[in-house]
């Protein structure tokens, strides 16, 4: 990735302007999440008791995007094409998954937490963000690794690149909404019921 971020940026130009904006929307993207993984809520997630899941999540998400770039020559190469709408559509979507998380974590204030697990007097928030699709922050994730997908624009390293994360991600609401429905009961049963995973009207 490092190697990938170099040649970018030694190539210089205004040709480089797509991979340029790429790179300032990742390093907003990545530094946001190490922030949430590292420092956020520490001592709320000292409270809670299930860890594991944000590091198998963390190991897909890293071996989508490491892979990506690892694949062959090839896959530097077509990222350092000329952009074509769909890669800046890509590029537009990683914006999306930043600007959605933050939302969702600021809607959550102190209670949100990268740990999985019960906190005292725990509401189950089902307004704003959360009234129409139980998890707004991975769909936008998801969507931003779409993105990303697109901003690649090869093969194997978009395939790579939205497979491996969404993989993790779909594994960790897996591990949420059971944490949430032995909390919250037939509160959350219901709330499912009445609400989409990820896509309105299709998951």
């Amino acid at each position: 990735m490092l190697e990938f971020i170099g040649i970018s940026l030694y190539s210089g130009g205004c040709g480089m302007l797509g991979q340029i904006c790429f790179f300032i929307v990742l390093l907003f993207w990545v530094g946001f999440d190490v922030y949430l993984f590292f420092f956020h809520n520490r001592e709320i997630s000292g409270l809670l008791q299930e860890k594991r899941s944000k590091y198998i999540m963390l190991a897909f998400v890293l071996s989508g995007m490491f892979g990506a770039v690892a694949v062959d020559g090839g896959s530097k190469e077509a990222f350092m094409m000329p952009f074509r709408p769909y890669r800046w559509v890509g590029v537009a979507s990683m914006i999306f998954a930043v600007v959605v998380r933050f939302l969702v974590v600021r809607q959550l204030g102190s209670s949100f937490a990268i740990d999985v697990g019960a906190l005292p007097n725990q509401q189950l928030r089902t307004d704003r963000l959360f009234r129409v699709i139980r998890h707004p922050a991975y769909a936008a994730e998801i969507a931003g690794f779409l993105g990303l997908a697109l901003v690649f624009d090869y093969p194997l390293s978009s395939i790579l690149s939205f497979i491996l994360p969404t993989t993790g991600i779909l594994y960790r609401i897996a591990v949420e909404e059971r944490n949430l429905e032995y909390i919250f009961g037939d509160a959350y049963r219901d709330y499912c019921k009445k609400t989409w995973r990820l896509i309105p009207y299709v998951f």
